[in-house]
């Protein structure tokens, strides 16, 4: 079977872009043009012209990759496809963004390349490209776009040869199915969005009108708010930010007198939520539809992350804003429902799977309440057994608090502040944790022993963790200053965002990696089962899945959704699930 990399070169500008209007509204705008596309075979072949020139049967039964298929799909089947074109199956389409991300690299093909072939390409041509039209170009630009576009397909290529052997195909078919799930896009209440459109631009306005210096085009610099309160005689603050306590104090200070300054305040949230409404109505298309971006190994754990741009499907507001609740607009067509399912503290589970604590695994496998099972093995809950924890529900916070936190490792002051539990009750609480779920100590105890013991000499060393289908890297880790200073002063470079980050190792850290990771592992097997089945995935986020289904046939899915999530994987059989769901019309939570 031959393999094919191939890479579409688009028209672009400020305002017809992917970025501004997401894939389909691009594909969709009418300055867009796909004008070229290069292919390079691993048989030899290489072409490079115009989509129509190129013989498109010959993929027919080919392996297919492209350096972001979800994009390179989408413009095949929407944007350039002719009806007797060849159906390519994503199970024969690769990414192999996804493979570098897999493989620890850089997702961007410039990243990814030097990282795994030493080559780093040019990307000016690229740049230079925006706003031109084939048509327009100068014959020497236009070699010079077709010589960019083959070195694209051929490093596309090459990645594929260095690393694809090293990528499981368990995670392959994650890659597939994540792309799948995309392509079915996410139902909008369209007149809901109008609605709070309006109202956001209210409340703009309202805001803008109490701001003294801005004019026809609104702008709040910095340098504007810090001029007009030094024109009053007032010291700007450092910050504006909304968790930033001293800020919000000396907004709340002068905001009294100055009603400008809550409104600044204001605007910045209302002008977010204004990008975000506006980010949707993009990248809707006439068929209702949003179609975001999930990205597969969006994280070092192998998470997946909400894509980027002014709208992450992963993190969506769980309160109203302003009138405004951006669940509420994911709403099921006319004679569907949405099956909202998500696993019951995967992460707790994952941590005591991690511990070996069988006999925790055990008493949460036979529990109504996780929390409540804690609450009796630290002595903190010892009523009758008829009597649940639940009929305390701020002893339950604390119990809850302790349990997500402590369990990776967090300080008296970090779990006082996150949890608004006073210091010297934190210090309690999380002493009882240690002494009651002596198995989490001893996997923190092994985990710093086996960060220390990777430095035999010098001060830099490799270090990975194991999961049981694959391992958690860190690459290279260094010491800074000496080595007396111990394990609190060593540092991993992570990939964050597609980027190289230093970051602080230590037990906690890589405890909650190793759980999250295995939690993502867990899920992403459910969700390949629940694809098998039929069902239709519309977006998930972490340890929660949305399906869309039939209204008739709802109660019947839901239970053999509920069916499958609570039932572990087969590499992993001894591991206690619980899920709950429910049938909605509107995405809430």
């Amino acid at each position: 079977m031959n393999i094919y990399a191939l890479d579409y070169e688009t028209y672009y500008d400020k305002t017809c872009s992917i970025r501004t209007l997401g894939a389909l509204g691009y594909f969709s705008h009418p300055d867009f043009d796909c004008y070229m596309v290069s292919v390079v075979g691993d048989n030899g072949f290489k072409f490079v012209g115009h989509p129509d020139k190129f013989d498109w049967g010959m993929l027919a039964d080919s392996v297919v990759l492209s350096h972001n298929a979800s994009f390179d799909q989408t413009l095949y089947k929407y944007g350039v496809t002719k009806e007797w074109w060849p159906e390519v199956d994503y199970a024969a389409w690769h990414c192999t963004a996804d493979l570098a991300a897999y493989c620890g690299l850089p997702r961007n093909l410039a990243g990814a390349s030097e990282s795994a072939l030493g080559i780093a390409p040019d990307k000016s041509t690229r740049s230079a490209m925006m706003g031109k039209r084939w048509e327009t170009m100068e014959q020497d630009f236009k070699k010079e776009v077709e010589d960019y576009a083959l070195i694209d397909s051929e490093l596309c290529l090459k990645l594929w040869e260095e690393l694809h052997d090293s990528w499981p195909q368990q995670e392959q078919n994650i890659s597939r199915m994540n792309r799948e799930v995309m392509h079915n896009g996410i139902p909008i209440d369209l007149e809901l969005l109008a609605e709070y459109q309006s109202t956001i631009k209210q409340r703009l306005f309202d805001a803008e009108s109490c701001i003294p210096w801005i004019g026809e085009k609104p702008t709040l610099s910095r340098k504007a708010f810090n001029e007009q309160c030094r024109s009053l005689g007032i010291t700007p603050p450092t910050s504006l930010a909304k968790t930033d306590v001293a800020a919000q104090e000396w907004i709340k200070k002068h905001g009294e007198k100055y009603k400008w300054i809550q409104a600044v305040s204001e605007w910045r949230r209302i002008n977010s939520l204004m990008k975000k409404l506006q980010a949707i109505e993009n990248a809707t298309m006439p068929d209702g539809r949003y179609y975001g971006n999930i990205m597969y190994w969006g994280a070092h754990t192998g998470r997946f992350s909400g894509g980027g741009g002014n709208l992450n499907l992963q993190n969506l507001p769980r309160k109203e804003m302003f009138g405004v609740d951006l669940r509420k607009l994911i709403k099921a067509p006319e004679g569907k429902r949405l099956i909202v399912a998500d696993l019951a503290q995967i992460e707790v589970r994952t941590l005591l799977w991690l511990a070996k604590d069988t006999r925790m695994l055990k008493n949460v496998a036979e529990s109504d309440d996780i929390y409540e099972t804690f609450a009796r093995e630290m002595g903190l809950w010892t009523k009758d057994k008829n009597i649940p924890l639940k009929s305390d529900p701020d002893l339950r916070a604390k119990v809850k608090a302790v349990v997500l936190g402590a369990g990776f490792g967090a300080g008296s002051k970090a779990f006082s502040a996150a949890y608004g539990i006073p210091e010297s009750e934190a210090n309690t609480l999380l002493a009882v944790y240690k002494n009651s779920l002596p198995k989490v100590s001893a996997l923190w105890r092994t985990i710093r022993s086996n960060i220390n013991g990777c430095f035999f000499e010098g001060h830099t060393a490799e270090y990975a963790e194991e999961l049981p289908l694959r391992s958690i890297r860190y690459g290279k880790m260094t010491k800074i200053n000496s080595p007396s200073h111990g394990y609190s002063n060593i540092h991993a470079i992570l990939m964050r965002n597609s980027r190289r980050t230093p970051v602080r190792m230590w037990h906690g850290l890589v405890t909650e990696n190793l759980a999250q990771g295995l939690a993502r592992d867990v899920f992403a097997d459910i969700m390949l089962r629940l694809d098998e089945k039929g069902h239709k995935i519309l977006f998930h986020v972490h340890d929660e899945v949305i399906i869309e289904t039939d209204e008739e046939v709802a109660a019947d899915h839901i239970e053999d959704v509920i069916n499958v999530m609570r039932t572990p994987p087969a590499w992993i059989p001894d591991i206690p699930l619980d899920a709950e769901g429910s049938i909605l019309t509107h995405y809430e939570k």
